[in-house]
């Protein structure tokens, strides 16, 4: 895959900035757009990613991924987290474990390092187009109140990282999962990144339908749900947004 790095000082979302151009019928597979400083930042949801400017790192790829079903869309999300996760490792270099936390963040250890916001486009039963955001925490050191666990690669490393080189980094890992997916690897792709799930098989409390529970994540299936074992033997399965591992 040929990538076109579009460079931006300053702008609401990469991902906002990816989808006009689409709509305009300006950008095609491999368009990146990286910005300095994003202003609006967006996460999964109603959330919002905050990003000091010229600290860190955020771009968002645009891909065009026909060969996918609508019924598989979560191999590709699975395969993203992979490829930001091997950015991740590749800094830290077995410094500090970094694994995936379910839905689409990155954690080094118990802290988030990265972010994953991917938006589709779907006509009929084709896969049009879809935007990947993918925000890293490189140089920042001080953080917003209330965000939950931030944490930089200068903060856990001690050294400063240059943006570019990540970007690079971090699309060439992208290209190589993309790459595996388009050759039907899913298979491989599901088994690596349940291996390198957040809390895997390990005991945690869960809040989820206003009951508290004890029990362990055992994977993600096909449709994107968490499956959590409870304490009494039970494997329960949760979307985004209904369920909070304690």
């Amino acid at each position: 895959m040929k990538f076109d790095i579009n460079y931006l000082e300053r702008v609401d979302s990469t991902n906002a900035h990816a989808k006009k151009l689409l709509n305009g019928s300006s950008a095609g597979e491999g368009t990146v757009i990286w910005a300095g400083e994003q202003y609006a930042g967006r996460g999964l949801g109603e959330n919002t990613w905050h990003s000091g400017a010229g600290l860190n790192l955020t771009f968002s790829l645009i891909l065009e991924p026909l060969f996918l079903q609508p019924d598989n869309l979560f191999c590709l999300n699975k395969a993203v987290a992979l490829a930001v996760l091997q950015t991740i490792r590749h800094e830290l270099n077995g410094g500090i474990e970094a694994s995936v936390k379910w839905p689409n963040d990155i954690y080094a250890g118990d802290r988030k390092i990265a972010g994953i916001l991917i938006e589709h486009t779907i006509l009929g039963t084709a896969i049009k187009h879809t935007v990947i955001g993918v925000g890293i925490n490189l140089n920042q050191e001080e953080f917003p109140a209330g965000i939950p666990n931030p944490v930089s690669l200068l903060q856990l490393t001690g050294k400063r990282y240059d943006p570019r080189n990540i970007l690079e980094i971090s699309i060439s890992n992208l290209a190589g999962e993309y790459s595996r997916l388009s050759s039907s690897e899913c298979d491989e792709i599901v088994s690596e990144y349940d291996a390198s799930l957040f809390g895997l098989g390990k005991n945690f409390v869960f809040n989820a339908s206003a009951s508290t529970f004890n029990g362990s994540v055992q994977g993600v299936d096909d449709l994107g749900r968490l499956n959590v074992l409870t304490a009494d033997g039970v494997l329960r399965k949760f979307n985004h947004g209904e369920i909070v591992m304690k």
